[in-house]
């Protein structure tokens, strides 16, 4: 094994074989080019396909009626009451009245020193049942005597606990209560306690806690609309005035307090500017890249061709059938601006005809650019089939260079054998020469005087 090729003979063999390599390799430095465009193509491709999606989200809230539908609910005492309106909520005041708070029933025990137990006979037993169905019924066997506080694990560790959460309240001299609270609120979810064996209402002597006179119906929540009455488990009332949620925060008897459900103007128009400032940065991401990586590249004339195609293609039949009715204009420089008093007047003035001119599901703009966003984006679109030809090319581009490292491999070792080789002839050659010219130095009349 040679470890140092050119000292016998003063060849310099690393230098001529790192040398030829270097011609060698520039094939592979070729391919590692032809690769770093591509990879950096996809890398653009990347930054076209995030600036499609943001033109994409930007039609969230413009692409459908329900979508443009937003409302505004706002009411007279949010420490009482809270409100929130869906896009099916109809316009209009209303006065609520919060008489009760829905509240969760809780049934306390008598008091009993930490070391008492329960049950501890054949067939003893507990048994909680929530609301009307026995289906929802948890049982402890206490056949074996448990503290209250074990009893409080048996409840809240079982696996089909249908509702119910207990508690151990520590009081003085050691003393205890078992707390049991319903999880969900309300007289539909009302407990009932059984006993069984030897056990009975009087061994642990639990009695309802809420202040309600023994009535279980006082669990729920009851408010009044416009001075109809009405009764709901929950304190999130969602199902009396059509897509208003109520959410009751205190009670306040007798007082009625005003509900406003209204247009919200504020998130039309903001959702109409991030309509335009998506539109404008993915403009600029395709002059961007059309400067960049993607120069000469189709797609990005084929985007542009495309949302061309929908700015002048107007909606019909509707009251504003142009972007420009309701302050969108498309500036010198391809840019898109709002002007927001125009906008304001429109949305005023028609508000429907302005979410339809978006949104209509055969002609409005949002629609139609959502539409042919997807075609782009969706899966075997125009962006995943240009990112898979070019990740196949890099493949094959990696696979070709996995090759050529291994026959570059074979090539220096095959150089550094034959120059290895030569050194060593070489170095041989000079020997044999320094010893021809030794001997012929001591022949006779070889020296002259």
């Amino acid at each position: 094994m040679i470890t140092a090729p050119g000292v016998g003979s003063g060849l310099d063999v690393n230098s001529i074989v790192n040398q030829l390599m270097a011609l060698e390799r520039r094939p592979m430095e070729a391919l590692q080019r032809r690769q770093n465009q591509y990879e950096a193509q996809l890398s653009a491709y990347g930054q076209l396909k995030s600036a499609l999606s943001g033109f994409q989200e930007a039609m969230d809230g413009l692409s459908s009626q329900d979508a443009f539908k937003v409302f505004s609910a706002s009411t007279g005492n949010e420490d009482v009451l809270q409100v929130s309106a869906a896009s099916t909520a109809p316009l209009g005041s209303y006065n609520v009245r919060v008489e009760r708070l829905a509240a969760y029933h809780k049934m306390t025990s008598s008091e009993f020193a930490s070391t008492a137990t329960f049950g501890g006979g054949a067939g003893d037993s507990i048994s909680i049942q929530i609301g009307s169905d026995p289906a929802n019924t948890l049982s402890i066997d206490l056949g074996s005597a448990q503290t209250l506080e074990q009893i409080r694990d048996l409840i809240n560790d079982d696996l089909d606990n249908p509702g119910v959460s207990a508690t151990v309240v520590n009081g003085n001299g050691g003393n205890q209560k078992l707390i049991l609270t319903s999880e969900d609120s309300g007289a539909a979810s009302a407990m009932t306690i059984s006993y069984g064996g030897s056990l009975s209402t009087a061994s642990f002597g639990l009695q309802t806690l809420n202040d309600i006179g023994g009535d279980l119906a006082l669990l729920d929540a009851e408010i009044s609309v416009d001075g109809y009455s009405v009764t709901r488990s929950s304190n999130k009332i969602s199902d009396v005035i059509q897509g208003v949620t109520l959410d009751l925060r205190q009670a306040q008897p007798g007082t009625d307090i005003r509900v406003d459900i209204d247009r919200d103007l504020d998130a039309a128009k903001e959702s109409v500017q991030a309509f335009a400032d998506a539109y404008n940065d993915l403009r600029s991401s395709i002059k961007t890249l059309r400067n960049g990586q993607l120069e000469a590249d189709s797609t990005l004339l084929s985007i542009e061709r495309g949302l061309l195609g929908i700015m002048n293609n107007p909606g019909t039949g509707g009251v504003y059938n142009h972007l420009s009715e309701i302050g969108l204009t498309i500036q010198k420089d391809g840019n898109m601006s709002v002007k927001t008093s125009k906008l304001e007047n429109a949305l005023n003035a028609e508000y429907s005809a302005v979410a339809d001119l978006f949104a209509n599901a055969q002609t409005g703009y949002a629609t139609r650019f959502e539409s042919l966003t997807g075609q782009w984006l969706d899966t075997g679109g125009l962006i995943e089939s240009r990112t898979d030809g070019l990740d196949s090319r890099i493949e094959d581009l990696e696979d070709r260079q996995s090759a050529m490292d291994r026959r570059l491999e074979q090539i220096e070792t095959r150089y550094l054998r034959q120059f290895s080789a030569l050194d060593s002839l070489v170095s041989q050659l000079q020997g044999t020469s320094s010893f021809l010219t030794s001997q012929l130095a001591s022949l006779p009349g070889a020296q002259r005087q």
